[in-house]
């Protein structure tokens, strides 16, 4: 074993004790980046009444759709309404709606400027560190 090693100075020179191999990894992520929205909805959202429950609250779902420059905007609005909290032109007002659910969503160029690429949401589900 000496004298192979000994011909090939890439082989371990004492073998059993040197190591066969030598290797580093070395890695350096230095990621930023920053995102930002900003939004108000102030709208009027008409929903239905679903299904009145046994106390006689309303449980109720409405969506509106709205189109802005080549972005269709979506509002979707559930919850349980009291009837004494409709109003004689029949409206509710967000603060009254109890477990609600309200949704502010979009398709277009916008939205999919606020998710990553398909690419990349690739190398974030495999990639381990």
């Amino acid at each position: 074993m000496k004298a192979l090693a000994e011909k090939n100075p890439r082989l371990a020179q004492n073998p059993g004790q040197d190591d066969l191999i030598l290797a580093k990894l070395g890695m350096k992520y230095d990621g930023k980046g920053t995102t930002d929205r900003q939004g108000h909805v102030k709208a009027y959202v008409s929903a239905m009444v679903v299904k009145v429950l046994p106390n006689g609250n309303l449980y109720i779902n409405g969506r509106r759709e709205i189109k802005v420059n080549n972005e269709t905007q979506y509002i979707t609005l559930s919850g349980i309404v009291r009837p004494e909290d409709v109003s004689s032109a029949n409206e509710v007002s967000s603060t009254f709606v109890a477990h609600m659910k309200l949704a502010f969503s979009g398709i277009g160029p916008v939205s999919d400027k606020q998710q990553p690429g398909w690419l990349g949401r690739i190398v974030d589900y495999v990639w381990p560190f």
